[in-house]
């Protein structure tokens, strides 16, 4: 799938939240922990586990920017948690080294397509992420609606002025490199 995705800061996530609330219901608590892996000597993440809802999932993404936003090609699948030193192993093996750890603890809604969550990361503050996925053959017509979409849903929560165009793989190493870990 390819996942059409918007991330803004939020400097009142209790403001934000109360509006996701009355327009999607309750927002259901989220706890995510990803770990990223690389190829040695490479400064891109090439892997993921994600600990998520008694699974993990395990990701690789070809990743992208446009005008609107992220546009990434995901190709994952899932194994039981249980499953995840073995994961671990399994990317050790392939010759990938530990990166980065990111952990993501909030709430998610669900407006039609998008998926909506309000997420403290590490230690870098609030964060509002939208995101629609569609197939990886997708018209780039529907790519782009799809990112305006996103946009829309953002401005809605007034965060189009706060929209964050870094990933946060960068923000994370940029902490870690002037040490003050996330």
């Amino acid at each position: 799938m390819r996942e059409i995705e918007s991330k803004a800061r939020v400097a009142d996530p209790g403001r934000v939240k109360a509006i996701l609330d009355s327009l999607y219901g309750e927002g259901k608590e989220v706890h995510k922990r990803d770990h990223y892996f690389h190829l040695p000597g490479s400064l891109l993440q090439s892997l993921r586990i994600r600990e998520y809802g008694g699974r993990i999932e395990l990701t690789t993404k070809h990743r992208s920017r446009d005008a609107n936003g992220e546009n990434n090609e995901e190709f994952e699948f899932f194994a039981a948690s249980g499953e995840y030193d073995r994961a671990v192993a399994f990317f050790h093996a392939l010759g990938h080294e530990d990166y980065f750890v990111k952990t993501k603890d909030g709430w998610e809604w669900h407006a039609d397509d998008a998926h909506i969550e309000l997420l403290s990361v590490n230690d870098l503050g609030y964060f509002a992420e939208i995101e629609i996925l569609i197939p990886f053959d997708a018209d780039e017509r529907v790519a782009d609606e799809c990112g305006k979409k996103v946009l829309s849903l953002l401005s809605s929560l007034g965060l189009s002025e706060c929209v964050e165009r870094r990933a946060y793989r960068d923000m994370i190493l940029e902490r870690r490199s002037h040490g003050m870990e996330s």
